[in-house]
């Protein structure tokens, strides 16, 4: 407001009594949205603008004059004043080019903030529900929410049984819509299932010529117009894939009926973004309606046959019992006390999700470590026997979710299994995998939630951030550190990742304790926010995530990297920590190294993180050429220079280390300067060959661990 006052007073004071209209304009064209009307009874025609013009320029309409000013970001700015002004000098101009601009800043950033309102109420709208028809009928109404400019839209997910893509909840559309399948590669839909890349159109010929350009079927064409009705040409249109990962699993459209705003990339972004939160709550809602189907049919089946065997009338009133356990939602070991008192024998679970066992009886401890139950049930899917060394036998009941190991209840014997207890085991496994994948569910939902905080804290300037880590309850002046942790995914397979990321920041949080202020998992990263009492206290911590690391190696676990930030007084410091925590990944990253390091172990290599190895290979090429050549006589002499520098310039400990006499050495060193052109007693020259051998040593590392 105080700007559109100065802007006020500045025409007031150079142009006199005059009144004026602000508005401003796209692209190319008419169109342009009034940012303030201070000749409401104006009416002026909508001007055209030049982008070409150079960045100010003047017109005349009527009994008025139109000042043009346009800017680097493709916006422009229209002035239109109520009188007719020959010309208005040069500096006049260009001031009213630079205080008009924030108004198209302001007009932004309202945009951006009504956009992130829209979008995150419909984030939460949509993961709401786990009913499949109510999530994609939500998620059509809040994609044109998002997209405020479109009309109607629909989902087309795909099928594979019909090799077609099928429409699912339109708005907008009758029910001729439902007869428009396309396969793979067919019409716009089908393209941009093919190839995942979004498509946008703007004119209702863009979108025929579009559909024909991908060889559209008669009939699906026919039943895409008999669909829209009495609604008229479509004008525009937005088609974005829907994945999850890297499978598609169908694609989002979006359609407007008469022409409110040209559709731009900002749109296509933004129902992409939309676009891959449904897939989300797509495949939420698609298993919990398998698993609802599953639990039903075993209800069902149970129901059925209570009357013909006793037995299987006892396995409805153990599914019932654990059913109910679980429904209190007290927990996994109220499940598992409940399971103990069916079988009376003595029952171990483990948890797979967090490497923890639990024991219903008193003082039972774990007969077998976390990695020995890995690798046994690793091995097998089935039930199976083990004895220990002591003689004693157990039986295991695996647990998984799909291909996934997620957990194992333990039994030790001292009678054999009977019918009823595999009927309790069998049970009770499937509600402790409901349990587990809902907890894996819910973890990966507070992640998200800590990890948004976390954007938050390095989004804020520094007064925000005072008051935001308040609310947090973190002390604002303490010392503050960032740790980031990144796994070797393409070692491992990508269905355990998430898995290994729950399992590890559990520990995390269990071992590291009240110093882990914010931790969470995001793909194969973890990122953990650390409040010390002591900047010395970092060490500890540095020994103690390598002691982890070296224990997941050793047992064939997920073996991850790790860079731990300097340590700062102020939490306004968490930009740079999580800058130099990530800049350590990239260092270890390039160097295959898994270790997990701090800030200050790089050394004089963080000068040249963020340098381009291009850059850095020229030096190199520019200070020791000639002598990278493959000529072996000039390697040798190389390989002296490096060695010299490294022994500090020491020439009998040089002599020594490359096994020359040391008169050879002097002579080396002599031809060396005439084939570099430098003086290595002079200051400048030595400290660019230090530099150079420095970078050339780390380069011929590298290069020995690539071979």
């Amino acid at each position: 407001m105080r700007m559109l006052k100065y802007i006020e007073n500045f025409i007031a004071k150079e142009f006199g009594d005059v009144k004026f209209q602000i508005s401003k304009h796209g692209s190319k064209g008419p169109e342009a949205e009034t940012i303030e009307d201070r000749d409401p009874a104006g009416g002026r025609e909508a001007a055209e603008h030049d982008p070409d013009e150079g960045c100010c320029y003047m017109e005349w309409e009527g009994g008025g004059t139109r000042l043009h000013f346009n800017y680097a970001d493709g916006g422009c700015i229209v002035l239109h004043l109520s009188k007719h002004f020959n010309g208005v000098d040069e500096e006049v101009m260009e001031h009213l080019h630079h205080i008009l601009y924030p108004l198209i800043l302001e007009e932004e950033l309202r945009r951006k903030t009504t956009e992130q309102k829209v979008m995150i109420e419909s984030m939460h709208s949509i993961s709401s529900s786990l009913e499949l028809d109510h999530v994609l009928k939500t998620i059509i109404r809040h994609a044109l929410n998002v997209i405020p400019a479109s009309d109607a839209g629909f989902l087309m997910l795909y099928n594979t049984k019909k090799q077609r893509l099928i429409p699912k909840a339109p708005v907008g559309f009758n029910e001729s819509i439902y007869r428009f399948e396309t396969k793979v590669g067919e019409s716009i839909t089908g393209k941009v299932f093919e190839d995942g890349k979004s498509r946008i159109y703007n004119s209702y010929e863009e979108i025929i010529a579009g559909m024909h350009a991908h060889n559209v079927l008669p009939e699906n064409y026919d039943s895409i117009h008999q669909s829209t009705g009495t609604s008229g040409k479509v004008e525009g249109a937005i088609c974005v894939p829907v994945s999850m990962d890297e499978k598609r699993i169908g694609v989002m459209i979006i359609h407007q009926w008469k022409m409110k705003k040209r559709l731009d990339q900002g749109d296509i972004l933004l129902l992409e973004a939309f676009a891959g939160q449904a897939a989300i709550a797509i495949e939420n809602a698609q298993y919990h309606t398998e698993t609802e189907e599953r639990l039903q049919q075993i209800t069902d089946l149970s129901a059925q046959l209570k009357e013909k065997n006793e037995q299987l009338q006892k396995r409805q009133e153990v599914h019932h019992t654990l059913t109910m356990l679980s429904i209190q939602n007290k927990g996994i070991n109220v499940v598992v006390d409940g399971m103990q008192d069916m079988i009376d024998q003595q029952l171990q679970f483990f948890n797979g999700l967090e490497n923890t066992f639990y024991s219903p009886g008193k003082y039972q401890k774990a007969n077998f470590s976390v990695f020995e139950v890995k690798t046994m049930c690793m091995e097998r899917t089935r039930d199976f026997h083990a004895v220990t060394g002591g003689g004693e036998n157990f039986y295991f009941y695996p647990i998984y979710n799909g291909k996934i190991f997620i957990g194992c209840l333990i039994i030790a014997l001292d009678r054999e299994i009977s019918e009823i207890d595999q009927i309790t085991l069998e049970q009770g496994s499937t509600v402790l995998a409901l349990e587990l994948v809902n907890r894996q569910t819910a973890t990966k939902i507070y992640h998200r939630r800590v990890y948004e905080r976390f954007r938050k804290l390095l989004s804020y300037d520094r007064e925000k951030l005072s008051e935001y880590g308040k609310e947090l309850n973190l002390e604002v002046g303490g010392y503050w550190a960032v740790v980031v942790l990144e796994m070797e995914s393409e070692r491992d397979d990508l269905q355990y990742l998430d898995i290994h990321v729950h399992q590890l920041a559990s520990r995390l949080n269990r071992e590291l304790g009240d110093s882990a202020k914010l931790v969470y998992g995001f793909y194969n990263k973890i990122s953990l926010l650390l409040s010390l009492e002591r900047a010395e206290e970092i060490y500890d911590i540095k020994d103690k995530l390598n002691d982890i690391d070296i224990q997941g190696q050793s047992r064939k676990g997920t073996a991850f990297r790790g860079g731990i930030s300097n340590v700062y007084r102020g939490l306004e410091y968490i930009n740079k920590c999580y800058d130099e925590a990530n800049n350590i990944i990239s260092y270890l990253t390039s160097r295959d190294m898994l270790e997990v390091i701090l800030y200050e172990d790089i050394g004089l290599n963080r000068l040249f993180l963020n340098q381009p190895t291009e850059d850095i290979d020229q030096f190199i090429h520019e200070t020791l050429s000639p002598l990278t050549t493959d000529n072996s006589r000039y390697r040798e002499l190389e390989k002296t220079l490096v060695a010299y520098m490294e022994m500090n310039r020491s020439p009998g400990r040089t002599a020594k280390l490359v096994h020359i006499h040391i008169n050879t050495l002097y002579q080396r060193l002599h031809t060396i300067e005439e084939l570099l052109g430098v003086d290595l007693n002079d200051s400048q020259d030595m400290l660019k060959i230090q530099l150079a051998c420095h970078l050339r040593k780390s380069q011929l590392a590298l290069q020995g661990m690539d071979e």
